[in-house]
């Protein structure tokens, strides 16, 4: 039960967008890569409707996650019936890397969310008979304004040696349109805001525990084909036995300014371990970077100068299993990571 966050945490990880004060698509980019923040003070999320004006500011760079979108294996399909797509999350923040899978079900542009896997804690949306208990979020496109209710919502979780059932609503609503600003990414567009809100109770065999409700907002520029967000914030409140946790989690979709080290390096992200190729990966855009390997001695192994980072930037290198690092810089300021060759 500790660990029940984290079924809430992946429920909402998704990306959409598209068109005049509209959501067009439940998926995003294949390999969208997003940057996530902190803030000190949260941001007013409380104005919706027509021609709002959102501005945000004051977050500090924890990491990033990376999202691609697979086809559901055989077994998963019969774990999760109906599932036509995963969503698979790969976040790091710091030394720390997590992934998770989110199991959604697209039935002639409906979408539904069929099961959430993130390794201790599995969450099935089974409940009822032919998918009855999938959390359907409702039919894409979505215009503003736009709310459907799922009131059906239910299934059992495994956490660990616990087990139990849940049942509740996921209510989606297309609230509101504007200018979303965010001066720290030197950003300012037109967006439409989606908003949900999961909301369950939790039973421990035919006892209630407790509850969980999740808040998530996220904003899509109108005319970006990319159906990815802009920002993102997930508060997720859990009162059940032995937890008593109040969780706000931020997300930037959008490209940094060039010059902003600050956030442009620390949203860098390096597949590791590494085989024959180093894989950079960045949700910023960057030029004229040097990009230098040395061994732990100190020793210069690859250099390279004048690089761009532009998504993905892929160096094919030869060297021998070990632990090196790799320093990425221009005029703004540099960066080192530490890699490991398998």
């Amino acid at each position: 039960m500790n660990k029940i966050k984290l079924l809430l945490l992946f429920l909402i990880v998704s990306t959409f967008g598209n068109a005049q004060n509209q959501i067009n698509s439940f998926y995003g980019t294949n390999g969208f890569v997003s940057t996530a923040v902190t803030n000190a003070t949260a941001p007013n999320q409380s104005s919706s409707g027509a021609n709002q004006n959102w501005t945000f500011s004051g977050f500090v760079t924890l990491g990033t996650t990376i999202f691609t979108n697979e086809t559901p294996t055989a077994s998963e399909t019969t774990t999760y019936p109906g599932s036509t797509s995963v969503i698979v999350t790969n976040s790091t923040q710091g030394t720390i890397s997590t992934t998770g899978k989110m199991f959604t079900k697209n039935t002639s542009g409906t979408v539904s969310i069929t099961g959430l896997d993130s390794g201790s804690l599995n969450i099935n949306f089974n409940g009822g008979t032919n998918g009855s208990g999938n959390a359907t979020l409702g039919l894409f496109p979505m215009t503003y304004p736009f709310t459907y209710t799922d009131n059906t919502v239910s299934g059992n979780y495994v956490n660990g040696t616990n087990t139990g059932i849940f049942s509740g609503t996921l209510t989606t609503t297309v609230d509101g349109y504007g200018i979303l600003n965010l001066p720290d990414y030197g950003y300012s567009g037109n967006v439409t805001r989606l908003k949900t809100v999961l909301s369950v109770t939790l039973y421990l065999s035919i006892f209630p525990i407790g509850t969980a409700t999740q808040t998530t907002y996220a904003y899509y520029e109108n005319n970006d084909p990319t159906s990815n967000f802009k920002f993102r914030s997930i508060n997720t409140v859990v009162s059940a036995t032995g937890i008593n946790q109040n969780d706000t989690t931020y997300d930037i979709g959008t490209m940094p300014i060039m010059g902003n080290v600050h956030h442009m390096l620390e949203s860098v992200w390096i597949q590791n371990p590494i085989e024959k190729t180093i894989t950079i990966n960045s949700s910023s855009a960057a030029e004229k970077l040097t990009i230098n390997l040395t061994d732990m001695l100190g020793k210069t192994i690859y250099q390279t100068k004048n690089e761009t980072i532009n998504g993905t930037l892929e160096i094919p290198i030869s060297i021998n299993k070990g632990m090196y690092f790799i320093t990425i810089g221009n005029e703004n300021g540099t960066i080192t990571k530490k890699l490991i060759k398998n």
